[in-house]
């Protein structure tokens, strides 16, 4: 075993039961380095950060829906197809642009910023939602949402009263899960259409590279604290979506004298084999049930409130997180001088130079789209973005392995050029499945910005993978010649 040096303090937080004795080198510790900058760990710095930015508003006011729409499998496929996306995923503008060159990075990063832009107001329209129908302490934030979870798993298990029952919720029913086990789409829904709305609850898994860093080791902390948040809150998602879908029937009434009349033929309805007729929801609108409450999740919990305080902590911490993500990726876009005329955001201020300005443009565009005030059309968007930088991402790794870049040296253990390949065409295949008009203008829109700098050639030298082909083309070009023959034709 190597020989660690252990960090002045640390045996100080293992005493106030910051660390685990024994350890060799404190998970969570958090040290001033010689510019005065705060270090975080994996767990603060990463796990946290990640697990704070996935669990958002879906989990909450949509989840039960998107079960509702595509049933319990269905829905655990929409989810593990999310993760499959995330998961291949490898800050994301400054990782296409060195590997990539200025002129994918510079199209990708505007794409990057605006998807942050838009994500404030998905988060804070599911805010609204929730106040209809504080944040820089993390940890605290991250105990709320888990209480907030184990509230509703517990309120699965406590007998549900005559309202309740009324209202969809008859506790584990072996008929209510094989009845809710297939899909039941709506007029105008689909599998592509359920899984857009659902896929921006899985795109926080950036929020530990973004700030990479701040972070004491980023290759060990990224993927570590990465992958464990991605598992753990994977199997929240999977957990509350057969959950609900055992619990709560699609359509309810809200009306206790709904009750069956005897010798009623329930044809194979769960719910009136429970003794509720809710038949009329098939002829005229109700308000409850997966299909029409996006506040099932209260109902169901054992104490309401704390599912509200729960999409407070989750909607108000990725808001924020977005927030402060987008300006600080378009500031660095624009201090790397590839658009001669967004310099203006460039400007920083203050000891950590903060992009005031940037703060000012993600403000205007996040307003203008919380003025459609409407969850189920923000996501779809989101989703757009999202899938295109992370289409660029995968497709940068590939091609730093393809070019042989020797500046890139992956040391993550299973990490496969084509597995990263696969990612990037299947990023781009869901972004047309889901809205290919919508695909079509995302790539009409980097293409145009990448033929503009191509055309400008910004003066970076980045030493880029595509620089990196160059020289490995030209080798193996030169290689080939010493087996031809030489010609008095090809003599040059």
């Amino acid at each position: 075993m190597q020989n660690v040096a252990v960090a002045p303090g640390s045996t100080d937080r293992v005493a106030n039961g910051d660390g685990m004795p024994g350890d060799e080198q404190d998970e969570n510790k958090e040290e001033d380095d010689k510019s005065g900058a705060v270090k975080f760990g994996w767990v603060k710095g990463v796990l946290v950060r990640c697990m704070l930015n996935i669990w958002g508003v879906m989990l909450f006011i949509r989840l039960s829906w998107i079960v509702g729409e595509a049933g319990i499998g269905l829905g655990v496929i929409i989810i593990g197809l999310s993760v499959v996306v995330t998961t291949l995923t490898g800050g994301a503008y400054y990782l296409i642009s060195r590997s990539l060159g200025p002129e994918f990075g510079g199209s990708i990063g505007l794409i990057f910023a605006f998807a942050n832009a838009v994500a404030v107001a998905m988060y804070v329209v599911g805010f609204a939602e929730t106040v209809v129908d504080l944040l820089k302490a993390q940890v605290i934030l991250l105990i709320i949402l888990l209480i907030a979870i184990a509230n509703f798993f517990i309120g699965t298990v406590i007998p549900s009263n005559n309202e309740k029952k009324s209202r969809g919720f008859f506790n584990y029913q072996a008929s209510i899960f094989a009845e809710n086990f297939g899909p039941s789409f709506t007029k105008g829904e689909g599998f592509f259409s359920v899984f857009a709305i659902f896929f921006p609850a899985a795109t926080g898994i950036l929020a530990g590279a973004n700030i990479s860093g701040d972070l004491e080791d980023p290759q060990d902390a990224i993927p570590r604290g990465t992958m464990l948040a991605i598992f753990i809150t994977t199997v929240a998602y999977i957990g509350v979506a057969i959950c609900v879908g055992a619990c709560v029937v699609r359509d309810a009434t809200g009306n206790m004298n709904d009750t069956i009349i005897s010798g009623m033929n329930c044809n194979g309805s769960a719910a009136c084999g429970l003794g509720y007729d809710f038949s009329r929801c098939q002829h005229e609108p109700c308000q409850y049930g997966l299909m029409n409450n996006f506040q099932v999740m209260s109902m169901v919990s054992g104490f309401g409130p704390l599912i509200t305080a729960g999409i407070f902590s989750a909607t108000l911490s990725s808001a924020l997180a977005s927030l402060v993500s987008a300006p600080k990726v378009f500031q660095a876009l624009c201090k790397d001088n590839i658009y001669k005329a967004l310099q203006f955001f460039a400007k920083g201020y203050g000891k950590n130079n903060e992009p005031l300005r940037g703060y000012i443009l993600t403000f205007v565009i996040a307003m203008a789209f919380i003025l459609i005030a409407e969850l189920n059309t923000i996501a779809p968007i989101i989703s757009n973005f999202f899938l295109a930088s992370y289409a660029l991402i995968n497709f940068s790794c590939f091609h730093a392995s393809y070019a042989k870049s020797p500046g890139w040296r992956p040391a993550y253990g299973i990490y496969n050029m084509w597995v990263s390949l696969f990612g990037a065409v299947l990023c781009c295949a869901v972004m047309f499945v889901i809205n290919w008009w919508a695909a079509v203008i995302t790539y009409i829109i980097e293409f145009f910005l990448y033929i503009y700098v191509t055309y400008k050639k910004p003066d970076v030298n980045w030493g880029s993978s595509t620089q990196a082909l160059s020289y490995v083309s030209a080798l193996d070009n030169a290689l080939e010649l010493t087996t031809v023959e030489d010609h008095v034709k090809n003599f040059r």
